[in-house]
């Protein structure tokens, strides 16, 4: 469960639907043709997976206090996974520099491959992990609001695998405790709230939903 402080990034472990019929037919009817949708893109994937099960079902809360701490995960994944000295990575206000790190941006461009697809390759804001295993994280096109009101854009939403997250997870906490990495560090809180959502969702078969 998250801490009493803000957090820049929640978790939700449950059903995708926002809303229940009785709260607000109409919305609930167009979320469930969303969804219809979504799933009958994911089977052309070849990801079998019932979104429409369990409607406002929540079982689960978590959140990551700073998008640093998961971007930063992220890269040490990387850099342990490809031998390099992490310990930069690790001082105290650590930041990012402007352009992405060469071997993480490899990674987002197909270049290079990683044991950590559904760590790495997942959106940093927004998507879902779904209950199923499947090799690489699945992006989706959104389509767009129908609002006068509203400039027309395209949006894509991503969607991992929470049991192949799952595995991943153990791995580099393995290698974290190798790396030396304290306990306290802000990516070791990250990593558990990720594998604390992971865990939960795939044992009761519910996705995780991210925002």
């Amino acid at each position: 469960m998250p801490d009493n402080g803000m957090t820049e990034l929640d978790l939700l472990v449950g059903s995708m639907f926002t809303t229940l019929p009785d709260e607000d037919r109409e919305s609930y009817e167009a979320e469930r043709e969303w969804l219809t949708d979504v799933q009958n893109l994911l089977r052309d994937e070849g990801v079998e997976v019932d979104l429409l099960a369990n409607p406002g079902v929540e079982i689960w809360e978590g959140g990551i206090e700073r998008y640093h701490d998961l971007f930063l995960l992220r890269l040490i994944a990387v850099y342990l996974e490809n031998g390099q000295d992490i310990t930069p990575l690790l001082a105290p206000g650590f930041e990012f520099d402007e352009e992405p790190d060469p071997m993480l941006a490899a990674i987002w461009e197909d270049e290079q491959t990683t044991r950590f697809p559904h760590l790495i390759k997942h959106q940093g804001e927004g998507g879902y992990y779904l209950p199923v295993d499947f090799p690489e994280p699945i992006w989706i096109e959104e389509e767009p609001a129908d609002d006068e009101d509203e400039p027309t854009t395209e949006s894509v939403v991503s969607f991992g695998s929470s049991t192949a997250l799952q595995r991943e997870l153990v791995e580099l906490e393995g290698m974290l405790d190798q790396a030396g990495v304290k306990l306290e560090h802000p990516v070791r809180r990250c990593l558990g709230v990720l594998r604390e959502a992971a865990d939960v969702s795939v044992a009761n078969g519910l996705p995780i939903i991210v925002w």
